[in-house]
């Protein structure tokens, strides 16, 4: 496996910023995983996972980026009144969404227009409309940071909104989701997310989606566009005249952009409203020690709390 250096970020995620990773990898087989799990322990690097870059966000990256793209296979078998799917962690998750549309499965078509692959839908446990990826999952699959494989059910994991145990635990290989067929019509329903989603959300640009998780009780774009912010610009960032919680790039963006309008973002609706904002996109910068995790911006790293 070519272990490439001082590779370019942005063309890997959808906002299309980015600095350069030190180390880049394309894993195409559990080995090969193992194998550069392996050269970044030896190496004392941080690891980031990528799948899609849908909510990342990257400056300079001092360790090993690990793009999980050719980890794509998909079965489908019967189970009762609805279907078992494996799917690994390379896997868009409109793969899913085109199978649940063709069998009228329940809910997962509602994450309809997300640009994610199956490993960073269970990572950051993604949702919108009433759903979210554990609502569907059976069993993941994963290597800890030692390269040892592990199988764990769903009830076995401490998924919330918008958070999973991974990258904690480890880098999700593979996940088995579980759906049903329901009598609804599965495709009107579909194609009305997606045009709410087109009529209100900027996908004619590059942009990382939600920035900020929704308080408790609250919307983050209602808060952020009742503080000003939205249309609010810095250089070629900024928060979407659509909606006011998606950043977008509108040019050349910059990760330093990105960071100063994020925190003026925080500031201006802590001030207005006494709220603490937490990051939805994951802001990517610096480095770290093996088995540490990246977090929020510019709180790269946090400790490894330990395995299942």
């Amino acid at each position: 496996m070519l272990i490439e250096k001082n590779v370019s970020l942005s063309p890997f995620t959808t906002i299309k910023i980015g600095g350069t990773a030190r180390y880049f990898a394309s894993p195409k087989s559990l080995e090969e995983l193992i194998y550069a799990l392996a050269f970044a322990r030896d190496k004392g690097l941080g690891v980031f996972v990528l799948g899609r870059g849908a909510n990342t966000i990257f400056g300079d990256f001092d360790g090993l980026v690990l793009h999980m793209k050719a980890f794509r296979e998909l079965k489908v078998q019967r189970s009762g009144e609805g279907f078992e799917v494996f799917a690994q962690a390379g896997t868009s998750l409109q793969e899913l969404i085109s199978l649940a549309l063709k069998e009228n499965l329940e809910g997962i078509y509602r994450l309809a227009g997300f640009p994610a692959t199956v490993g960073g839908a269970v990572a950051m446990n993604a949702g919108a409309f009433g759903v979210e990826t554990k609502d569907f999952l059976k069993e993941v699959f994963f290597l800890d940071w030692e390269g040892n494989l592990h199988g764990v059910r769903v009830e076995e994991i401490p998924f919330s909104y918008r958070y999973s145990p991974f990258p904690e635990w480890g880098v999700v290989v593979s996940a088995v989701f579980k759906f049903k067929r329901t009598n609804r019509e599965v495709k009107k329903e579909y194609e009305a997310i997606r045009k709410k989603r087109k009529a209100t959300q900027p996908l004619h640009l590059p942009t990382s989606g939600s920035t900020f998780k929704n308080p408790e009780g609250e919307y983050a774009g209602r808060l952020l566009e009742r503080a000003g912010m939205k249309g609010f610009r810095v250089g070629d960032v900024a928060f979407s005249e659509l909606h006011a919680n998606f950043l977008v790039n509108l040019g050349e963006g910059k990760f330093s952009q990105v960071v100063k309008i994020i925190q003026e973002a925080k500031k201006r609706v802590f001030e207005e409203f006494g709220i603490n904002f937490e990051e939805e996109v994951r802001l990517v910068e610096g480095g770290g020690t093996y088995g540490w995790k990246v977090s929020g911006a510019r709180d790269i790293f946090e400790k490894r709390a330990g395995g299942p």
